[in-house]
């Protein structure tokens, strides 16, 4: 008689046979490689024995229906204690097997060292009591799986998803994030393409699983994720944005991020022996995964290209198994150095940059940071409140950034000021350091023309948990007779005493009280800071 084990087994195995590769395995020669399998097995495994650091789960599936692990390893695992977080992933090019190896890796040294008295054992133990960290481990397991079919391997890089229309197979999951797909001749739109971008932006559904995951860790508008690194081989190089523009500055990236990626990526790049550059230094690549990371989130991402130098032939995508401890041994300083940086990774600039960047609430508007429009629902401006965006030119508008190419600011558009009333916009609540001791920052203009009258004006105050104002950090009425042109102004306020240890917000206020006066403000650049 079949036990139920001996029939669930056999479920097991006619279905892992009807996915082409199921079976797979690395040569004897490569044995020390893991196959998708063995992977599943050692992180389960890491899992049973340090309940309390690790959690595995599944972010999605592959095409052809592959669970996407992924592990969180925390002191508190499965707590959101709100700490900043770090972002780990693998093998999107399926022919890359060592980047598959170093997320593996990460997860054994976070669980091995973690409690140890030695100088690493203190370091990880730090890293994993002050950190929330994330690993994917395979984003593209079919194409792994497939890979390992060949004689010993078929030099295969795609997932296995079909192409409507064609008889190809297979899309370059790092050419379909949806940051300037397709925009810049760094993929290809013919389906036998080695880059091939897929159909659409998306398109892939082992890259919409790891994007969903990216975004769901956007809380309160906040991304929790701060840094990361995709590991890829090969080249032996740490590369930042942009992959998509041979330009240093573009206007969507910030000269103060800029500056930090340099600083970081070299810092690792020193511990690792690698080259520093910016991604398109290697060669343009649209739709690249890093792009999309900095772009719409703001983390600050990075690409290895691992071991050994050079790439694009089969003897840099396939080292030999001798290599993996060496090589992953070789990348632990980046990776702790990254870890570190999470906190806050304006420090890598150095210590002014840390005092001016670092602190409860930092927000450039370069992308949505979860400021609440009419927070007390009293709003009456029938035109022109309150928007996150780029703003353009008129009299009495600035049509500028301090930084970047966003700003947050009322009337956005010419012809559209505040009419009709008033229109607030709250930042994201903040915690004031225990000592009571923080300052607010930001940069701010307002216009106004010769009509206005006192009840007109721009106020700039701190809320508490209630709404309540506990104080007025700036405030500039109307009724001078006289127009107020725009000009940037530096604003530093100090909390007011006695808040250690609570929730504040920063409160912006434009008032508008005739249909015949312009009223027109706008702030950037905004800090809170330990003082």
């Amino acid at each position: 008689m079949r036990t139920a084990l001996t029939i669930a087994l056999a479920l097991v195995m006619a279905g892992l046979a009807a996915v082409p590769g199921a079976a797979a395995d690395y040569p004897a020669k490569d044995s020390d490689y893991h196959s998708y399998p063995e992977m599943v097995s050692h992180i389960k495994q890491v899992a049973a024995k340090h309940p309390g650091l690790v959690r595995v789960f599944s972010i999605g599936k592959s095409h052809q229906g592959r669970k996407i692990w992924a592990a969180e390893v925390s002191d508190k695992v499965g707590v959101d204690e709100g700490e900043p977080e770090v972002l780990f992933d693998g093998l999107h090019h399926a022919r890359e097997h060592l980047s598959a190896e170093l997320p593996i890796y990460i997860l054994d040294m976070l669980t091995n060292q973690y409690g140890k008295a030695t100088d690493l054992g203190k370091r990880v133990t730090k890293l994993v009591n002050q950190r929330r960290t994330w690993i994917v481990f395979m984003v593209n397991p079919d194409g792994l799986q497939y890979d390992l079919t060949g004689n010993p391997y078929r030099s295969w890089r795609k997932n296995r998803q079909p192409t409507p229309g064609t008889n190809k197979l297979g899309t370059d999951l790092n050419r379909n994030w949806g940051y300037q797909w397709g925009c810049c001749g760094g993929s290809s739109g013919k389906p036998s393409a080695w880059n091939y971008r897929g159909p659409k932006a998306w398109s892939a559904p082992e890259v919409r699983a790891l994007r969903d995951f990216v975004k769901s860790r956007a809380v309160g508008g906040s991304q929790r994720i701060r840094t990361h690194i995709t590991f890829h081989t090969a080249g032996e190089l740490v590369l930042w944005p942009y992959a998509y523009t041979y330009k240093d500055l573009p206007a969507d990236m910030t000269a103060l991020d800029l500056a930090t990626f340099r600083a970081m990526g070299k810092a690792m790049a020193r511990t690792n022996g690698y080259k520093a550059k910016q991604s398109s230094s290697l060669y343009p690549s649209d739709g690249d995964m890093i792009d999309w990371m900095y772009a719409r989130q703001r983390i600050f991402s990075f690409t290895f290209e691992l071991y050994p130098t050079g790439g694009g032939t089969p003897k840099h995508w396939y080292p030999p198994d001798e290599v993996i401890g060496r090589e992953n041994r070789r990348n632990r300083d980046a990776i702790l150095y990254l870890m570190g940086k999470a906190s806050c990774p304006y420090q890598a600039l150095g210590t002014n940059s840390a005092k001016n960047n670092c602190g409860p609430l930092f927000d450039d508007f370069e992308i949505w940071r979860g400021w609440k429009a009419n927070p007390r629902g009293t709003d009456t401006a029938t035109d022109g409140r309150w928007v996150r965006g780029d703003p353009q030119k008129s009299p009495l508008q600035l049509g500028s950034a301090v930084s970047g190419k966003s700003v947050l600011v009322t009337g956005r558009l010419p012809g559209h000021d505040v009419d009709g009333g008033v229109t607030t916009i709250r930042s994201p609540y903040f915690t004031v350091p225990a000592s009571g001791k923080a300052t607010v920052r930001l940069k701010y203009w307002v216009g106004m023309g010769a009509s206005t009258s006192a009840a007109d004006g721009f106020t700039v105050r701190l809320v508490d948990k209630d709404g309540k104002i506990v104080k007025i950090l700036r405030k500039i009425n109307g009724g001078k007779g006289r127009k107020l042109k725009p000009a940037w102004t530096f604003l530093s306020s100090a909390a007011p005493a006695g808040h250690g240890g609570q929730r504040l917000a920063i409160e912006l206020k434009v008032v508008d009280s005739g249909k015949e006066n312009t009223v027109e403000a706008a702030v950037d650049q905004v800090r809170v800071v330990a003082s």
